[in-house]
């Protein structure tokens, strides 16, 4: 009985800190349009960027040939501007877009953060006429859908166990870790201790 009434309690809590596909998707879209604003009205746009651009000019980097890479950070306000006690300063990150050029590799991804959590991320590569894309959505307790194409193809969820698709799952193992370290870099680029 006991187990019950905690299960009952411990029920609504756990809702209230899952996200859902369609919330996602909701929630993906009024950032993404919120970043379109953005870019054509300038300062006058709902968010803010800072971009770090690596090899600026495309010189040859060291061991790979062409290599740039820029990541922007889009965000809805300067964490420095509200005190902690009023405002987490995590949660002001909004998304993250990543470009990346090396030799004949391209990469476009995106983390998406909502309540200073990832909670969605996109990856297209290209190389040599080879295309993936990569999703996956998150919750508090990690990654509830993932999905692979490669050429198009929905690759099914049997198959990404194969070693031809070994990357695409250490990748997935890595994506919070990766998600967290970009949220650290913005707080940094930012000044916020």
């Amino acid at each position: 009985m006991r187990t019950i009434l905690f299960l009952l309690f411990l029920m609504p809590l756990l809702f209230a800190e899952a996200q859902t596909e369609t919330e996602i998707r909701t929630h993906y879209q009024e950032i993404n349009q919120k970043i379109t604003e953005s870019a054509e009205q300038g300062y006058e746009g709902p968010l803010y960027l800072n971009e770090w651009v690596t090899n600026k000019h495309g010189r040859s980097w060291p061991a790979v040939g062409i290599y740039q890479e820029t990541v922007g950070f889009w965000y809805d306000d300067d964490p420095n501007h509200l005190p902690a006690s009023e405002r987490d300063p995590k949660t002001v990150l909004q998304k993250v877009i990543v470009t990346r050029r090396s030799s004949a590799l391209t990469v476009n991804e995106e983390y998406l953060f909502m309540n200073g959590r990832l909670v969605f991320f996109f990856s297209q590569e290209s190389e040599e006429g080879k295309q993936w894309e990569t999703r996956a959505w998150l919750n508090t307790k990690g990654i509830f859908k993932r999905s692979l194409k490669v050429d198009g193809q929905e690759i099914p969820g049997a198959e990404l166990n194969k070693p031809d698709y070994a990357d695409f799952k250490r990748r997935m193992e890595s994506l919070i870790k990766i998600g967290r370290s970009y949220l650290d870099l913005f707080l940094k680029q930012m000044m916020f201790p």
